[in-house]
């Protein structure tokens, strides 16, 4: 009987162990997903409808002041590395874009570098 309580107990702290190796971590995300794409075509003169029709509904707006500046606010934890943060700030000056501060890596311009289709 002995014998079989300690197999049992041997069994089950090496079942346990093994949980380790393979944890699964799901990724965790929130805010609005920012396309660089998108941030590129934000004008100075911009009203706030093309704003928020190229960009969605920013993630935070002015409450207790002039609708002066919206945040769209992009975190991402992955299962396994560095959280990626994103933050794009847009400033309005009387009722249209007046500049935009950004933290996201800038598009690459097609033009700049062609992408050759026939290439194998």
């Amino acid at each position: 009987m002995i014998k079989i309580l300690i197999s049992i107990a041997v069994a089950a702290s090496l079942l346990s162990a093994c949980g380790g190796f393979n944890q699964f971590r799901l990724d965790v995300q929130q805010g609005n997903v920012i396309d660089p794409a998108q941030v590129a075509q934000i004008q100075p003169g911009m009203t706030p409808q093309q704003v928020r029709f190229l960009m969605g509904s920013p993630q935070l707006e002015a409450a207790f002041r002039a609708d002066d500046r919206w945040d769209y606010i992009y975190h991402r934890r992955p299962g396994f590395g560095a959280t990626e943060r994103q933050h794009v700030t847009v400033h309005f000056d009387d009722g249209v874009v007046s500049h935009v501060e950004a933290n996201i890596p800038q598009p690459v311009a097609q033009e700049d570098h062609p992408v050759d289709m026939n290439a194998h």
